[in-house]
């Protein structure tokens, strides 16, 4: 029997420093704010918007999260005592009958090297099994990109195998780098994170 992915709407988790929401029309500027900034899209493998296309492409996920069922999580990053998004995540279901989804995420440069990445990933991954009951979560990454790299491994995904020339932006080919990690594999890493993190 194919256990069903629920559908979930508003979603809401909370983390230590940070929280994952749905986004609105209203969150444009700040999302523009990185958007805007070429640095942002060194390593994401797809072209950098102009302003109107980043102003659809929000229109497009505000209403993707009321499609029933649900296959797009796109959720801002927010600081806990902030007032701003300073990044996103996304969760994208690709298998109801496997139960298996991507992830991907993006901070704002000015808040990179704080481990916000790390924390939005791991709040991402937690959603992805906990609330939604996936049994696998994979990602992809730039093979330059070592520091989402990093950040895939602290959350406790493995490297498969790398995708030759999956990706053509702006003229050139790029490979992929491809992570996952499964249902029981992240009961034992958190598990792990739990008992290792003590009284305060």
């Amino acid at each position: 029997m194919v256990r069903e992915v629920p559908t979930i709407f508003p979603v809401l988790v909370e983390g230590e420093r940070i929280r994952l929401r749905e986004v609105n029309i209203d969150d444009f500027e700040a999302t523009w704010q990185w958007a805007s900034r070429a640095e942002f899209f060194r390593f994401l493998q797809i072209d950098q918007p102009t302003r109107d296309e980043e102003r659809a492409w929000l229109d497009s996920i505000v209403a993707q999260a009321h499609e029933i069922p649900r296959r797009q999580y796109h959720l801002g990053i927010k600081i806990v005592d902030g007032s701003k998004l300073i990044g996103m995540v996304r969760l994208a279901i690709d298998s109801q009958r496997h139960r298996s989804a991507s992830i991907a995420y993006g901070i704002s440069p000015e808040h990179w090297g704080h481990g916000y990445a790390t924390e939005a990933a791991q709040l991402i991954v937690g959603f992805a099994f906990d609330a939604l009951g996936l049994h696998r979560v994979w990602a992809s990454h730039h093979p330059d990109n070592i520091a989402s790299r990093k950040v895939l491994e602290k959350v406790g995904l493995r490297e498969e195998g790398r995708q030759r020339d999956d990706r053509f932006v702006g003229g050139v080919w790029y490979d992929s780098v491809v992570c996952s990690i499964l249902e029981d594999e992240w009961r034992l890493k958190r598990g792990s994170l739990m008992s290792n993190s003590g009284p305060e």
